[in-house]
């Protein structure tokens, strides 16, 4: 959760820096920078410059006309106990006109739920993103316990059986000592490669 909250943070601090050149001689510059450089500069080059109102008025039209659009459906749906527009009873005007039938409320009542459970995200944040990362924590974990926590382990235990077969067989003979170290290293790699096996 922290980190998805870090990336949402770091494209929200960083968004006003799009379009920007960082020498501020480029000619393409975009709404904002026309209308903050003037500001921060008056003698700047773009201060003379009138700003191109309709331009944003007809990019703005198109989302703001939607969030608009969005807040009236809304108003219709969850049906708001301060609300301007109960007296007006434009739903019961619309209620006249068309016959309820079991879809329309089926397909109603299915818009109210997925927007009540905010489009179901959290079910499908819960199901694939939750769960492979608890699947990979727990990979994770077995990896750190047995196998990377096994090498010194087998290291040690195999160091002390060495000592003590060498001290016991303890011949003198430098051959069978190598002989001792080989065979032990031998069986501890065959042992480690067969536990790798068993993960694979």
């Amino acid at each position: 959760m922290l980190f998805s909250m870090f990336i949402l943070v770091l494209f929200t601090l960083l968004v006003g820096v799009i379009g920007i050149s960082f020498s501020q001689e480029g000619t393409n510059l975009d709404i904002l920078s026309k209308l903050l450089i003037p500001s921060i500069d008056l003698l700047h080059q773009n201060f003379q410059n009138s700003f191109d109102w309709f331009e944003f008025l007809t990019n703005a039209t198109f989302s703001v006309s939607l969030s608009f659009f969005g807040i009236f459906i809304a108003s219709f749906i969850y049906k708001p106990v301060y609300s301007v527009l109960q007296n007006l009873n434009l739903k019961n005007i619309f209620e006249k006109n068309v016959r309820k039938t079991k879809i329309l409320e089926k397909i109603i009542n299915a818009i109210y739920d997925w927007s009540s459970n905010r489009g179901y995200l959290d079910a499908f944040y819960g199901s694939f993103f939750i769960t492979n990362v608890r699947k990979f924590a727990k990979i994770n974990h077995y990896i750190d316990r047995q196998v990377i926590d096994a090498i010194p382990n087998g290291i040690g235990i195999l160091s002390f059986f060495m000592g003590e077969a060498i001290k016991y067989i303890g011949g003198g003979r430098i051959s069978s000592y190598i002989y001792i170290i080989i065979f032990f290293i031998h069986s501890f790699s065959n042992l480690l490669s067969f536990f790798i096996c068993l993960l694979i």
